[in-house]
């Protein structure tokens, strides 16, 4: 065989082992502690893209007819499958929904896209809600003035327009402006039976548990707004720039902010994580549904510990990404519905109104 020939094989082969080798360890970093290392969150964070680029090296294989080698990838993808349908399911929407199913929907709405208009006629998130009519609605990020005010949204605004919920809680958190109510919320048609804060310490995030009488069912709802990243406004705009135009200056960036703020916030993450888990386990109810803005990725340690035995809707009833950040070019789903495996999930779907930093989602969930 030609010497070059025989070079360019080696490295083909090199590459291909060296990738298979981040997919497989990306594909169970979920597993590893961040308060261990944060090595492994970093990969789990971009499981996807490393999927791409070993997919891409598989199809070279095959056009090169390097059966060995293309052999070899569909072994590491087969061990990988778990992370690789957790990442992109693909399932048809299902045209007829049993009658006797419920619907919910969770979403982060940025103060209400920064309390902006002050009724629910033109408040676009307030519209969606109320024209989305799910049974169930977990909000994050809830916030309304508490008096009174022409130009910006107040609760009575929203209590009027989503006056078809008689039922809601809200668990108010720090917030530096004193007039304003902030925090996680659920919104409901059936009636609250009782409330409990998780029991972690943050000025901005919480997770919240109550127990519904869900036509005799008593369901157990935990809604969870988890440690964000705390990027500053600039510190996005510089990641924004890097992925027009990378340099190694921007890199630099890039790095020193992965540093800085994502590793802390893994550590936070993590022991919310581990707290909202302990809440499931000690849970007495058939049915439990945990929802909310997770702030990490399908493959991170935060959801694999939440998730625990339970199901996620958009792996079981979801269809593509379903990414449902959309500032920013961060293109990750860290927003989620989990359910017990006594619930079944249908059409899981990510939203499109962009008046918040996150998309809404919903489902419909039969109770078994």
């Amino acid at each position: 065989m030609n010497p070059m020939k025989r070079l360019v094989q080696v490295i083909v082969w090199l590459l291909n082992v060296l990738a298979l080798m981040a997919l497989l360890i990306a594909a169970f970093s979920d597993f590893i502690s961040p308060f261990r290392t944060v090595v492994f969150s970093y990969l789990g964070l971009f499981f996807p893209f490393i999927f791409l680029i070993n997919l891409a090296l598989f199809f070279v294989c095959l056009f090169a007819k390097q059966w060995k080698l293309a052999g070899l990838n569909l072994l590491v993808f087969l061990v990988c499958i778990n992370a690789i349908r957790t990442c992109f399911p693909m399932h048809p929407k299902t045209e007829t929904i049993p009658e006797d199913c419920i619907k919910i929907l969770t979403y982060n709405v940025m103060r209400f896209g920064q309390l902006d208009g002050k009724s629910g006629k033109r408040n676009k998130i307030l519209q969606y809600i109320r024209e989305n009519d799910a049974d169930i609605v977990c909000i994050q990020e809830y916030g309304a003035l508490s008096g009174n005010s022409r130009e910006r949204l107040t609760e009575k605004d929203i209590a009027v327009a989503l006056k078809k919920y008689p039922y809601h809680h809200i668990n108010k958190l720090k917030y530096p402006h004193p007039n304003e109510t902030f925090g996680v919320a659920i919104f409901s048609k059936y009636p609250v039976l009782s409330v409990k804060k998780a029991p972690y310490k943050s000025e901005y995030n919480g997770s919240v548990m109550c127990e519904l009488n869900i036509r005799g069912k008593k369901v157990t709802i935990i809604n969870n707004h988890l440690e964000s990243n705390k990027l500053s406004y600039e510190e996005r705009h510089n990641y924004y720039r890097m992925t027009q135009d990378p340099d190694s200056r921007s890199l630099d960036v890039f790095t020193k902010m992965m540093t800085q703020r994502l590793t802390p916030a893994y550590r936070l993450r993590a022991h919310q994580a581990q707290i909202i888990s302990k809440m499931i386990a000690e849970n007495k109810n058939p049915y439990i549904i945990v929802c909310g803005d997770f702030n990490d990725t399908p493959i991170s340690y935060a959801r694999h510990k939440i998730k625990g035995n339970l199901r996620d809707a958009f792996v079981d009833s979801g269809c593509g990404l379903g990414i449902t950040y959309n500032r920013y070019r961060f293109l990750f789903r860290i927003d989620y519905i989990l359910h017990s495996s006594n619930i079944k999930s249908y059409n899981c779907t990510v939203g499109k109104l962009r008046d918040s930093d996150h998309f809404p989602v919903w489902c419909y969930l039969e109770l078994k």
